[in-house]
Formats: C-alpha cells, structure tokens, sequence
C-alpha cells in the first residue's frame, strides 16, 4: 500500500524538519538542564546547588552588663592660672615662654619708680606729723601745768588737745598711706602663685601694664585631672565618688568622680565631669576617653560585633542549626557596647551558634560548614545545652 505525501508537506518538508529539531533540542533542555532545584532555594551539592558557605562561629552568651556612656574628654591640670598686673607701670622684663616656676618667683617685672617716690613722699609725711605730734605732746603738758598754775585758761588746754588728736588722726592715715605705698612697690615684682610652668605670655617688654592687665599663663604641674562632657540626659545617675573608667594613651585606669558640675551647657545640653588622673607621663591637653555607668547592672544576651550584619533593611544574625547545618536569619536590635561584645535581643537564646565570619553573603536557610575548633565549641554547646 502505498501512503502519498500530501503535496503541501512535500514542497514544506525541509522547514518541517528543522522545526522538529528545534522542538527535540527544546524537550532535551528542559528535561536535562530545567530539573534543578528551583531558583533561590537552597540545594545541596548533590543537587547540583551550591557547595556549603565555610564560616566561623560564635557563642550567644548571658553577661551582667552596666549601661554605661562614653565620651571624649582631655587631660586638665587642677590649677590654671592667668596672672595679671595689680599697679600700672611699664613692662621691664618678663620670663620666657616654657619656664618652670615655683611659688614666689618673679615672672615679670614693673618698673618701679613711681611707685618708690609714692613710698618716700609717705614716708617722709609720717615723719613730719610724727614731729608735729611730739611738740603738741610737749605742748599739752605744759598748758596742764598752767592751768594747775591757774596761769593758763582751759579753752587753751582745749584747743591743744583737739589739735593734738587730729594729728594723730592725720598720722594714722600717713601710716596707712606709706603702708599702701610699700605694698605697690611690692607688687611691681609680679609672683607666681603656685610651682608649674609659664605656658604663655601675654605682655612684652616696654609696653605699658594697668591694673588687671593680663601678664602670664601659669599651669600647675603638682596633679591633674581628666576632664569630659556627658549629655545631661545621661548624667544622672552621676555622682562625686562614682568609680569611672579612663582610657589614655592606649591604656585603661579606675578613677572615682571628684566633681559632677550641675550646671549645664545650654547650647550643648552637656555637664562637666572631673576626675584625679593620678600619675602619668602625658601632657596637659592629652586626648582621653571616659566611660560612666549610667544604669543599674542585669543580665543581657551578648554576641560579637562581627556577628552583626548591617542592611538598609535592618540589623540581623545568622544563627546555625547544629542539626541540619543551615544558617537561619534572626532580625535583632543592638543595646550597650561590652568590650568587643555588644547586647542585642529578639528570638535567639543563650548558647546559639552565630557566624561571625562569612556572614556577609549568606542567604536565608543555606548550608555552612565550619573548622574543627568551632565543631569543638558546637559539641560543647551541645552537651551543655543537653546536660
């Protein structure tokens, strides 16, 4: 029997074949390479997903933590001083900028001529009423003896002894005034008030000093103190003998709160703390952290910094199922800081396995695998967790 092509297959036949082919080609991809498993879901290898993500684990672990705050801060010394001039005159010598001083030396110097005539006019104005006053002394006595006498009248008597009483009153204020002038010429010679160092100099020579002008800077080097801003709304739970704890020049050191300053900065909405430094070898002006309690101590779930994974989305963990080997992602919110540890909470619990490293490009529910040491912290966790 003899089976006829149509005519229309036979003038197609070439364009039916290659369209046969296409389709064959289409079946095999589809069963072959569409069989995978589906896309963003996890496959292992053998499914031909990918291999597990190599990580390294942490501990979820319970600590008594402090709320506490830190801020930035600088080395003060407890004294700090600006000398000024207390009489006018000019400038003759000062001391150089850097010099080490002790209480009583003379870091700058007036000129003094001035102030020597007021003392010599004072001086001779005592004498001269001291003279006044022994001849009306003298003349007191006699008019006494006169009046004993019945040879001299009383109003006489009278008149010499008010005479003689304001003299003395005019002496007294002599002597108060060649007192002021000593004291003057004293404090041409401007002193230091206590042992540090001249820091800064704020007049030359040959110009021209009036009272309150200023002359020098003097910083005490006897002791110093750490000093630091808080925010008011952190600084409450503040007070004088509060253990602090000051990190300077790489190294960490205890000191207790000497003062809380209770007026605030109104701009800032910040409060001055100072504490004894101790001692030390940094300069004054010297960078310093401080950190305060700011709350009562409890207990909080605490994880490493590198555990967190930062997103525009959120902050989340990855938490690996000891079962399975898969990391699950735990949305979590952060609290105070605790070394290299930070608090955070949500649905984790002590003693959950973080990833700390290899974290950044996990997916949700992807196989980990991790080395022998964080296999060893696995197994611990575990027999503790089943103990």
């Amino acid at each position: 029997m003899n089976f006829a092509l149509p005519d229309f297959v036979k003038e197609n036949a070439r364009w039916i074949a290659m369209g046969g082919a296409l389709l064959l080609a289409a079946l095999v991809y589809f069963l072959f390479f569409a069989s995978g498993p589906a896309d963003g879901q996890p496959g292992g290898p053998g499914q031909g997903g990918p291999p597990p993500a190599i990580v390294t684990l942490a501990r979820v672990e319970k600590t008594a933590l402090t709320p506490n705050f830190t801020a930035p801060g600088d080395i003060v010394a407890d004294r700090d001083s600006i000398v000024a001039s207390e009489v006018a005159g000019r400038i003759q010598s000062t001391l150089n900028i850097g010099a080490r001083v002790r209480r009583g030396t003379v870091i700058a110097v007036i000129d003094s001529r001035s102030a020597r005539l007021a003392r010599d006019q004072a001086s001779a104005e005592v004498r001269r009423l001291q003279t006044d006053l022994k001849y009306q002394d003298r003349l007191v006595a006699r008019l006494q003896q006169l009046l004993k006498e019945e040879a001299e009248s009383e109003a006489s008597l009278d008149e010499a002894l008010s005479a003689r009483d304001q003299t003395r009153a005019r002496l007294a204020a002599a002597r108060v005034a060649l007192e002021t002038a000593n004291f003057d010429l004293s404090r041409t010679r401007i002193l230091s008030p206590f042992e540090g160092q001249l820091v800064e100099r704020k007049i030359e020579v040959g110009e021209y000093a009036t009272p309150g002008r200023e002359i020098a800077r003097i910083i005490g080097r006897t002791g110093s103190e750490a000093r630091v801003r808080i925010p008011i709304a952190a600084a409450g739970s503040l007070a004088e003998g509060q253990e602090i704890t000051i990190l300077a020049n790489g190294e960490t050191r205890t000191s207790r709160i000497r003062s809380v300053i209770e007026t605030g900065d109104e701009v800032s909405r910040t409060l001055e703390v100072r504490a004894p430094m101790g001692t030390h070898n940094m300069k004054m002006g010297s960078a310093i952290s401080i950190t305060v309690p700011t709350g009562v101590e409890r207990e909080v779930l605490t994880a490493p910094r590198d555990a967190l994974v930062l997103r525009d989305s959120g902050i989340f963990v990855y938490v690996v199922n000891r079962k399975n080997k898969t990391a699950k992602r735990i949305d979590v919110q952060v609290g105070e800081p605790n070394g290299d540890r930070v608090a955070i909470s949500g649905k984790i619990a002590d003693g959950d396995l973080i990833v700390v490293r290899g974290g950044e490009r996990l997916r949700d529910g992807q196989e980990v695998t991790w080395d022998d040491k964080d296999k060893e912290n696995a197994a611990a966790t575990s027999r503790k967790s089943a103990g």
